[in-house]
């Protein structure tokens, strides 16, 4: 049931391939390195984040409010006003921002995949890779305002069962429900459980599909056949926690409380934040028991306080608060005294869930603000909790010769896959006046990298999925390369750029960055032909010495990273996947 990016390890014909996110190395905005943990896979754990699907749904420019069918609303010609975004609308006018209507919904930011709707199948792709990247086990779809959004459900299911053929790896579904919880429990059990739908993608805790609902929601024949936990904010002094037996929250102050099933000594459950809410005064910033009044969000301070609380209960679930919530309603109504730790009247504004960068949940990237930040953070501590595989030392040296004919590669022994079909095109309608978002920069679909090396030379090769285009076209087949231990300045975690500007079908370029710019260093061998590529790189040029050494590298094409290192989320192709580096470690 984990997770398989951090499980599949297969060993064909005396290969070893890595297919194991767990493994992969990055280094963030910050400079903050992830690696993997080292001391093995830790049985029995797993983690969901809550996930959102009703974007588009409810109206635009307005709050239409119920939606009978459930599904993303085609757009009237009256929205042309929306997406309000209420970080632009601070900028502009940071003491009297000019909020949209009443009622109507807010993005606390701008998405880095843009102001999509929930059946977006490129943004649905894009997440289901990256949450399994991170090593995420389920997504907890939220149907607590009794909706349960089929339709978008539907999507997202047969997207990531066409990922899953392409041989992707997908988390599981569950639900989370709150509002009319007999009506909604229902729903979800005529309508999917008891008729299978999607059977392959259900989450299972304790052999039962896992539902999180309040208890008097269940009739005996769904009690039997659910895992079912309650689920709410906040434990203390909340008549719904009781003692924790058999609740989970989603979000509760620090230190968190733990649910328990079997035993109270045995925590079952605990969840972790990235931030509270507007009008409790608890954002992205606050640590040691306030909120600061220098606000330093990108730092995620409060996410790595909840992390530290979880890891020190160590229970068998973390449940991650969130993922993709991104807009709140607009409120005047007085059902809130104190919004930003000030006290307000009733007729004055206010946004429960979310507000600007500082108070707001989402961990998927922004754009601008701290970009992916807490995306890379919540990787590393999903590691500390899971645990992860040492990388395998490699003891065999090969010489290849880089002639085009790439039959002496297939004995090398180290294979590192990439997922197929993530160079899928975008041509899907937007937000409120945003007509429609294109992209369609994925070119080559890397699918393989190997590396091997002899006691002058690193080797590098790399399979797509269909026959590569021309070798003159712009940022093509690029490879990025770090030596663990050189102290010469990194780019985003990397000293060197190979085929920055190709000189032929036979000839290329290695770079190196000097703390500002790249500049050449050296020109290596390089063929290719159909779906196959190799480089030979001298060990001298990269300031290798001796015959062991620890390189990571990555493969990316048709992606301008040095323009914007965020282009290798969303442009072209890069194996692996984001910011994310394969590591080989020669013996």
């Amino acid at each position: 049931m984990k997770t398989l990016s951090l499980i599949l390890f297969a060993c064909i014909q005396g290969l070893i391939v890595y297919a194991q996110a767990d493994t992969w190395v990055a280094t963030d905005a910050l400079g903050r390195k992830i690696i993997p943990e080292s001391n093995g896979l830790k049985k029995d754990k797993y983690v969901g984040v809550f996930y959102f699907i009703w974007h588009g749904a409810h109206g635009y420019d307005r709050n239409i409010g119920s939606n009978a069918i459930q599904s993303v609303r085609a757009k009237e010609l009256s929205d042309t006003a929306s997406p309000y975004n209420i970080s632009e609308m601070l900028i502009r006018n940071p003491s009297n921002p000019k909020y949209g209507p009443v009622g109507a919904f807010h993005y606390w930011g701008e998405p880095y995949f843009g102001y999509y709707l929930s059946d977006d199948e490129w943004v649905i792709r894009k997440h289901g890779q990256m949450l399994a990247d991170a090593g995420v086990d389920v997504l907890i779809l939220d149907v607590t305002n009794a909706a349960i959004y089929l339709p978008q459900v539907t999507k997202i299911v047969e997207t990531f069962r066409k990922m899953q053929d392409e041989g992707s790896i997908v988390p599981k579904i569950a639900f989370i429900v709150n509002s009319n919880p007999e009506r909604t429990v229902s729903n979800l059990y005529e309508r999917i459980y008891k008729k299978e739908l999607f059977k392959d993608f259900w989450f299972y805790w304790k052999g039962k599909p896992l539902l999180l609902c309040p208890p008097e929601a269940l009739i005996p024949e769904m009690r039997a056949f659910f895992s079912s936990r309650q689920s709410w904010a906040w434990s203390k002094d909340q008549d719904w926690f009781e003692d924790g037996k058999d609740k989970w929250t989603w979000l509760d102050h620090t230190p968190q409380s733990y649910g328990w099933h079997e035993s109270k000594d045995k925590p079952e459950q605990i969840s972790v934040a990235v931030a509270e809410h507007p009008t409790t005064n608890i954002g992205r910033s606050f640590h040691n028991g306030k909120e600061p009044e220098q606000k330093h969000p990108e730092r995620g301070l409060y996410f790595e306080e909840q992390w530290k609380r979880a890891l020190q209960v160590d229970p068998e679930f973390v449940f991650i608060t969130g993922w993709n919530e991104w807009v709140a309603m607009r409120f005047n109504n007085g059902a809130s005294e104190e919004f930003l730790g000030k006290p307000i009247q009733k007729g004055e504004n206010f946004f429960v869930d979310l507000y600007n960068d500082e108070y707001s949940r989402d961990a998927e990237p922004v754009m601008g603000a701290f970009n992916d930040n807490y995306y890379y953070q919540m990787v590393a501590n999903i590691r500390k909790f899971k645990g992860s595989r040492p990388v395998t030392s490699n003891h065999k040296t090969d010489k290849i010769k880089v002639d085009g004919n790439f039959s002496d590669w297939r004995n090398v022994e180290t294979v590192f896959r990439d997922d197929r079909g993530d160079t899928f095109h975008r041509k899907h309608p937007g937000w409120g006046r945003i007509k429609e978002y294109t992209n369609v920069t994925g070119r080559n679909d890397i699918i393989e990298s190997r590396i091997t090396c002899d006691s002058e030379n690193v080797y590098f090769y790399v399979k797509t999925k269909d026959a590569l285009t021309s070798w003159t076209d712009k940022n093509w087949m690029q490879l990025f390369v770090a030596i663990e231990g050189n102290e010469n300045p990194h780019w985003n975690g990397f000293n060197f750029l190979v085929n920055a500007k190709p000189t032929s079908k036979l000839a290329t370029d290695l770079q190196l960055f000097d703390g500002s710019k790249w500049f050449l260093q050296g020109n290596i061998k390089m063929n290719s032909e159909g779906n196959e590529l190799e480089l030979l790189v001298p060990k001298k040029m990269l300031g290798i010495k001796g015959q062991q050494f620890t390189l990571d590298f990555k493969w990316s094409d048709n992606s301008p990273a040095q323009e914007n290192v965020m282009n290798w989320l969303d442009k072209g192709d890069s194996a692996p996947n984001g910011r994310f580096a394969y590591r080989f470690i020669k013996k």
